[in-house]
């Protein structure tokens, strides 16, 4: 056993150390993988354990401030994140619209582009504090198994891409989630000041169909060059990207089914 813990412990040193990008090396929470692992370990035991019974005995947390505060944030945030990332990628002179091979390119386009990124990393992070609000306001019943593997996974999945393959094929992923966090983050910040807009079916069923058709586009991202290998890009990468966006795409479906269009027939059946 010893072996195989020292064995894997150097495999992935070497890793680490040999495929980093160096261009993001002095990022913070770019190095080791141990403090993000810990990050997302403590985001879990918080909001499956730890927050749900040291808020059993207590009365919910308004937040109202702090969540205004927070929802302003990751407008402005991820507005910035989708419109720079997009003026210094796709927009760009020297990036490919249908392939963006790994590369470790040192221009001031792409230093743009390897900052928006680690930026989006970084709101990933800041997407846990969703969680943490429903813990603290007791809405347990919206700790669901796809809200936390949603945040949980993009947290590590991010830190992967943004040590590794930064300003590559990958890069849509965030551009285009960072757009849908806007429109997101809008709609919590408008009922703030509007509550009988959290029982608007229309606000939630279009912001699902936005998620599903972001879904789509990125299966057909990933999944296109790895059918055909035009792309000169990791199998494994596009194979990651494609079954995580198909895995969401049906996790999201489904619930879209449930919410709308089964609970739709239900209310005609009942007329």
């Amino acid at each position: 056993m010893a072996l195989v813990l020292r064995s894997t412990y150097n495999f992935f040193t070497f890793l680490f150390k040999e495929y980093n990008d160096p261009r993001v090396e002095h990022f913070p929470l770019l190095g080791s993988p141990w403090p993000v692992l810990v990050i997302i370990i403590l985001y879990l035991k918080f909001v499956n354990n730890w927050g749900q019974k040291m808020m059993a005995n207590r009365q919910p947390f308004g937040l109202k401030t702090a969540m205004n505060v927070y929802n302003a944030v990751q407008i402005v945030l991820n507005l910035y994140i989708g419109i720079t990332g997009f003026a210094n990628s796709y927009f760009s002179d020297d990036y490919d619209w249908v392939c963006e091979p790994i590369s470790q390119k040192v221009t001031p386009t792409r230093q743009r582009l390897i900052f928006v990124t680690y930026l989006y990393y970084l709101s990933k992070i800041l997407d846990l504090l969703d969680t943490v609000f429903f813990v603290l306001r007791k809405k347990n019943n919206q700790i669901t198994f796809l809200h936390t593997y949603h945040h949980a996974g993009m947290v590590f999945a991010t830190y992967v891409f943004t040590k590794f393959v930064s300003g590559s094929h990958a890069t849509l992923l965030g551009l285009i989630n960072s757009f849908v966090h806007v429109i997101m983050y809008f709609y919590y910040f408008l009922t703030s000041f509007r509550p009988e807009l959290r029982n608007s079916i229309w606000w939630k069923k279009h912001i699902t169909q936005i998620q599903l058709i972001q879904f789509m586009v990125l299966m057909a991202h990933f999944g296109l060059p790895l059918i055909f290998g035009y792309c000169n890009y990791p199998a494994v990468f596009l194979f990651i990207g494609f079954t995580q966006n198909l895995f969401m795409f049906t996790l999201f479906a489904d619930f879209y089914l449930k919410a709308y269009v089964k609970t739709q027939k239900d209310k005609v059946k009942d007329s």
